[in-house]
């Protein structure tokens, strides 16, 4: 028989505010274990140093302030294979930019956002973990 808790489960915006998201799903011990691990798997992949450890609770802003430090340390280039990695398109990010330009931090945040879609996704469709 198919896993019934996520019935309730939505899928998050890329431009929902982070409290509501720490709310309604970080605070899901599970979602949050998958979602350090998928940050940790796609970071990895991108070549980008990152350290977060599964047994740390990291607020929504934690999250995003590591990932700002890590992209400010691997720099544009990294950035933006990592940005085609999670599967965030131009077309979002210009949308999630107030003002011409890139802005790290809002970047992170759109990360931790589409990370958090995926692993939510899984949750509903897949097999969970």
């Amino acid at each position: 028989m198919e896993d019934e808790s996520h019935e309730n489960l939505r899928l998050p915006g890329l431009h929902e505010a982070g409290e509501q998201l720490s709310r309604d799903f970080l605070a899901d011990k599970q979602l949050y274990r998958a979602l350090i691990l998928q940050l940790r798997k796609d970071f990895e992949t991108s070549a980008i140093p990152i350290k977060l450890l599964l047994g740390k609770r990291y607020s929504f802003d934690e999250l995003c302030q590591l990932i700002h430090d890590a992209f400010m340390s691997a720099g544009a280039t990294a950035m933006f294979q990592l940005l085609y990695r999670v599967d965030i398109s131009e077309q979002q990010l210009k949308k999630g930019m107030p003002t011409p330009g890139i802005d790290p931090m809002l970047v992170a945040e759109m990360v931790v956002k589409r990370e958090l879609q995926k692993v939510v996704l899984r949750k509903m469709y897949g097999k969970g973990s």
